[in-house]
């Protein structure tokens, strides 16, 4: 009688209370919060593509806007010969002038 009982009792413990079904449930999520965790997931996926257009407009701004301390250079240099040609040309026209009135 006393295997009869135990092998009952393996039975019934292969079936699933309300408890454990309760606990399963609380455990795995339904439809509807699987359809608004995808919604949330293609949200955030549109967030990311927006920000990684924009980081990639920002890089494209600062690399037109911002110049190297070598092209600087350059460009000073430039403008300080552009400067000292119309200085020397600006008294050569006024010797000039003044020497033929």
């Amino acid at each position: 009688m006393n295997e009869l009982i135990t092998a009952i009792e393996v039975i019934k413990s292969n079936y699933a209370t309300r408890e454990d079904l309760a606990i399963i449930k609380a455990n795995y999520a339904t439809k509807e919060e699987l359809a608004i965790l995808s919604g949330k997931v293609d949200v955030l996926a549109s967030n990311q593509q927006a920000l990684q257009a924009s980081l990639l407009a920002f890089q494209v701004h600062a690399t037109q806007t911002f110049a190297t301390k070598a092209e600087l250079a350059d460009a000073v240099y430039q403008l300080t010969w552009r400067m000292a040609g119309f200085t020397v040309a600006s008294i050569s026209a006024t010797a000039a002038l003044m020497r033929y009135l």
